[in-house]
């Protein structure tokens, strides 16, 4: 008793300090504001932080697995971890970016805006879900668009890691489940900043969405209460109608990834029958008496069948598959060429590899073990309702990984990467229950060891994920730091451009702010109705700088940033722009600057058609 007594103490001990130095870090961090762009939020960000946020999260998960899962401290361990977790992938909203998201982010922002002004119906939207909830959060708070929609983010992520962990307690037999589904699902293995992404994305919103669908599915199979019956069969059960729910919005938030739940619906149907016909042979498991998935599959079918078809751009996607399958793509132009550019920057694409898929791969092999050691029949059979779910899992992991296949094999986009962040959801939750319940590892374990072997090796698989969480040079990206001072500068110049002069930059055009000025819908992205000038366009490599006059016949308009610079010089070292290059365009006669405030400058370069 006075040994269980202690041990209460110095948990409940490690807990408060803990949650002092979380809020300590998380105070200092909120009162470093940014000063300017900056290219890296892990150096920008004070290293009080990151100590307080290490503390913590140690005494999280050193209380969370050693403590009785029903206790209250337990829980605290789980909460604990959970507020360490979210507040490092919303660092942009603690440090007050003005907006973090400086690619697709910025359209998502315009859209935003059009469906808050009445210009544009959610229903003519292909997918709407992020931006009316972003919406609905700015009618209630008050808050502007570039605001709410960022606060989307973390609404998902406290669904994926609290369902996740539900997920996890829901299948594991052992009582370990909760603390360490979250813990697992603190790693985000879903994040790999190719094609998913931590700022408003729905792609990414889509995934976090999952952990949900799958949840309920869990409970629905072997739910008993019924809410309608017709002739003796039930049609309509609670969770039911939640599940269908459910797959409804996820494809509502992204139809793509909102497919994959589809997909999880009508494999797990696909494999009850696989059972009833399997058990006209032979006596199977408890999958034969589980509730059907053919409502839910058939609904959500139906409504996937309606919407879709309704945008061109998810029909042109279906229409690249079958062009990559029927005349043959090349994947490996685009890793080629990846690989080219970072061996010029003293790089590897093996070494990019390894800190944004390392992880990932390891849990993926011991995901792929309890996959085959479930359909193989193999698992131990003390625990059948476990090894039943773990099997409605397996069958949801197979069409999206056939789909990773598909989208390889025939496409040169990053596409396939959506599909491995889907099934990054799948291993997480099938890598925690492993560890719960011992698979493949060695059950006979004391608690003791088990705990210890389980928190080292949480630490080590948490330090490179968080350092993948943002964008930043360590995986040779400049961050999504988007300032005041650029988005002021974007929206000046549009406001006082001469509407006939064409826009270009290094890199490309002013597109995304294009986009979150105007809230493009299409091509007419302008009061007018006309296509923005030059809203794509790229001022080449070799042309830019004393060529950029000779190059162009007309006038342009050419926005330079400060994270221009920082990005083609000081992470780049001059790759594809030079600091020679910059210098020479600014001292070009030809080239005046009309605009400045300090991060954003305004170029008006003249060609040979305009006058001098």
């Amino acid at each position: 008793m006075a040994v269980t007594s202690q041990r209460r103490r110095r948990q409940v001990a490690a807990l408060l300090v803990g949650y002092v130095t979380y809020t300590v870090g998380l105070v200092v961090a909120a009162g470093s504001q940014p000063t300017g762009y900056e290219i890296s939020i892990y150096r920008a960000t004070p290293v009080l932080f990151w100590l307080g946020s290490a503390i913590a999260l140690l005494a999280a998960i050193a209380v969370g697995l050693r403590a009785s899962a029903t206790t209250l401290r337990s829980r605290l361990a789980m909460l604990l971890g959970s507020l360490v977790g979210i507040s490092v992938a919303i660092l942009p909203i603690i440090r007050d970016y003005y907006y973090n998201g400086s690619g697709d982010a910025l359209s998502y922002l315009g859209w935003t805006r059009l469906i808050a002004e009445g210009s544009l119906n959610p229903a003519n939207f292909l997918y709407p879900g992020i931006n009316t909830i972003a919406v609905v959060l700015t009618r209630v708070t008050g808050l502007p668009p570039r605001r709410t929609l960022q606060l989307v983010v973390p609404i998902f992520m406290t669904m994926y890691i609290l369902f996740t962990a539900l997920c996890v307690t829901r299948i594991a037999a052992r009582s370990k489940g909760a603390a360490v589904g979250t813990f697992f699902a603190l790693l985000f293995l879903p994040i790999n900043n190719i094609h998913t992404y931590i700022f408003p994305y729905p792609t990414t919103a889509a995934i976090y969405f999952t952990p949900f669908a799958v949840y309920l599915l869990l409970r629905y199979v072997g739910e008993r209460e019924t809410l309608a019956t017709v002739r003796g069969y039930d049609v309509a059960t609670p969770l039911g109608v939640l599940l269908t729910l459910a797959g409804i919005a996820a494809i509502l938030v992204h139809p793509q990834s909102g497919s994959n739940v589809l997909l999880l619906i009508g494999a797990g149907f696909g494999l009850q029958l696989l059972a009833r016909l399997y058990s006209r042979y032979r006596e199977t498991d408890r999958l034969t008496d589980h509730r059907s998935l053919a409502p839910q599959t058939a609904l959500v079918g139906l409504f996937f069948a309606l919407w879709i078809p309704r945008f061109g751009r998810a029909t042109g996607t279906v229409s690249a598959v079958v062009n990559g399958l029927l005349y043959g793509a090349n994947p490996g132009d685009e890793i080629s060429t990846v690989s080219t550019s970072l061996s010029t920057l003293g790089s590897g694409i093996g070494e990019l590899f390894a800190k944004i898929f390392l992880v990932s791969a390891a849990l993926s092999a011991v995901a792929g073990v309890v996959m085959l050691l479930a359909v193989t029949g193999k698992l131990d059979d003390r625990f059948p309702d476990r090894n039943t779910l773990l099997r409605y899992v397996t069958f949801g992991f197979v069409p999206v990984f056939v789909l990773f296949g598909l989208f390889y094999i025939t496409s040169v986009t990053r596409q396939p990467f959506r599909y491995l962040g889907f099934m990054m959801v799948f291993v997480t939750v099938l890598v925690a229950v492993a560890v719960t319940d011992g698979i493949p590892f060695s059950p006979s374990l004391s608690a003791k060891h088990w705990q210890a072997a389980v928190a080292v090796a949480l630490v080590f698989l948490l330090v490179p994920q968080a350092m993948i969480l943002h964008q930043s040079p360590y995986m040779y990206k400049d961050s999504d730091h988007v300032p005041e001072t650029y988005y002021e500068g974007y929206t000046t110049s549009f406001d006082q451009r001469d509407p006939e002069v064409y826009f270009a930059g290094p890199r490309g055009g002013p597109r995304r702010y294009v986009d979150a000025y105007y809230g493009t819908t299409g091509t007419d992205v302008t009061p007018g109705g006309k296509e923005f000038p030059g809203k794509e366009a790229m001022i080449p490599f070799s042309v830019f700088g004393n060529n950029t006059t000779q190059y162009y016949s007309r006038c342009r308009y050419v926005p330079l940033t400060s994270s221009d610079y920082q990005r083609e010089v000081g992470l780049y070292d001059g790759f594809r722009y030079s600091a020679a290059a910059f210098r020479s365009f600014r001292q070009n006669p030809d080239v005046s600057r009309v605009q400045t405030n300090g991060d954003y400058r305004l170029y008006y370069v003249r060609g040979d058609e305009c006058s001098r």
